[in-house]
């Protein structure tokens, strides 16, 4: 009773942030703008917009995942959002208008609104986790090292799980099973087929959360349509080729939206040309080989973040995390991607998409898929600059957590997906940790 109750109380305080936000919208616009809606059934015309553009915002940047992110996270994300719904509204209102509203008054909406997002995302933060406290979890491994890994990433949500044990899957499967039993969460990393059966169907019948580290074959499942032949279920996974509407589609918004950034951010790129040429008199664009669609190589474009002489020794390598072949300049133009605008030119040309698996140098790559044959799953759509692994990975994510990750974006692959994905990017460019680079003394990101 007090778990059900708990639950109606967070979703009330949800929705008051919810309605909070269009409210001072509305408030807002009957102070500034009275003059835009004529007519009272309008009103609510406009009201419904909004409220539609605000939900469609929150859920593209996750602004509601409290107890999976924390509340200064939540709080750019309702910023994204804000200013998303804030602008298309402010274009719908200039339109009905035939004119170009003042912006003095969106701008006092907005700040309003942030004010108003600060303080509810912390209550509404503690009030999930009084709510809803940590978790015990356990961990079952196949591979000792993924359980390390992995213990840490999920340290960092202390206020979530508690680890309370970590156990190999070669314990007896009676030890397991007691563990399982006393434990409120279950993790399983990387456990071989015939232990987790058992283990889930236990977990299953003891209403245990469970957490699955995917596989390649578990998301060819996950995304599988169910086909039956009689009365017998089949699964059929995808098939990698896109369908030729979508690569018309996805090829005119590639040109669209690299020509609105190029032009956009030409003034950027005009400057860090000339900072980058003043430093040391070197090339300012740095020109590499990568491997697109079907393992084809092209040349990619970048600033150039490193010195001159950078790779003269003739060894690829991943740049590390303290690398002193950066510049100072080039530090800078990492952290705020500024080194990556040249790679619209590339998507203009046809050779990158704007939404893609990241592509790799040919001898990284070919060592990548030396130790995991499927890395070459990646090559069946057309490189990209941001995507799944570029927005939940990092630089520095494992190969094999890559492959998983841009598996995951070609089986899901649509155009509305591409459009999440580069509206989640501009999240990314605040997180400094995705720019990471591998361990000192690495060459790639093999570990």
């Amino acid at each position: 009773m007090k778990s059900k109750f708990g639950s109606i109380l967070f979703s009330l305080a949800k929705a008051l942030l919810f309605l909070s936000l269009i409210a001072v919208f509305f408030i807002g616009q009957y102070t500034f703008y009275l003059e835009t809606i004529t007519y009272f059934w309008g009103n609510f015309v406009v009201m419904l917009i909004y409220s539609a553009f605000i939900y469609f915002t929150s859920r593209v940047y996750h602004a509601f995942s409290f107890g999976n992110s924390k509340w200064y996270e939540l709080v750019l994300s309702w910023i994204l959002c804000l200013i998303l719904a804030n602008a298309i509204q402010y274009l719908i209102l200039s339109l009905m208008q035939l004119s170009l509203l003042p912006i003095r008054g969106f701008i006092i909406i907005y700040a309003i609104q942030i004010i108003l997002i600060i303080p509810l995302s912390i209550i509404i933060d503690k009030l999930y986790y009084s709510i809803y406290p940590a978790k015990t979890a356990l961990i079952i491994y196949g591979k000792e090292k993924k359980a390390h890994e992995y213990q840490a990433i999920i340290n960092k949500h202390h206020r979530k799980y508690k680890i309370t044990r970590i156990a190999s899957q070669d314990e007896t499967i009676e030890s397991l099973l007691r563990y399982v039993r006393n434990s409120e969460s279950v993790f399983f990393l990387d456990v071989d087929e015939k232990v987790r059966e058992h283990l889930l169907e236990y977990c299953f019948s003891q209403n245990k959360r469970i957490y699955l580290m995917p596989s390649f074959s578990g998301i060819l499942v996950n995304t599988a349509e169910i086909f039956w032949f009689s009365n017998t279920p089949m699964f059929l996974p995808k098939s990698p080729e896109i369908d030729l509407g979508t690569k018309f589609i996805k090829r005119i918004l590639d040109i669209v939206i690299s020509l609105l950034a190029i032009i956009i951010t030409s003034w950027i790129m005009v400057i860090a040309w000339i900072i980058i040429r003043l430093y040391d008199r070197a090339p300012a664009i740095y020109k590499q080989t990568r491997v697109t669609r079907g393992g084809k190589h092209f040349t990619i474009y970048k600033f150039r973040s490193m010195r001159p002489d950078a790779e003269d020794d003739g060894i690829p390598r991943l740049t590390s995390r303290e690398d002193d072949r950066i510049t100072p300049f080039g530090r800078f133009i990492r952290k705020t991607r500024v080194d990556e605008l040249p790679q619209f030119f590339n998507v203009l040309s046809g050779s990158m998409s704007v939404v893609g698996p990241r592509p790799e140098r040919p001898e990284i790559a070919a060592q990548y898929q030396e130790q995991y044959p499927n890395f070459a799953f990646r090559t069946k759509v057309k490189a990209g600059i941001t995507g799944f692994a570029q927005i939940y990975g990092q630089y520095n994510t494992a190969p094999e957590d890559k492959l998983l990750l841009d598996i995951m974006y070609i089986e899901t692959l649509s155009i509305w997906q591409d459009i999440k994905l580069m509206l989640q990017t501009v999240k990314v460019l605040f997180k400094a940790s995705s720019t990471e680079g591998v361990e000192n003394n690495s060459t790639t990101a093999l570990k």
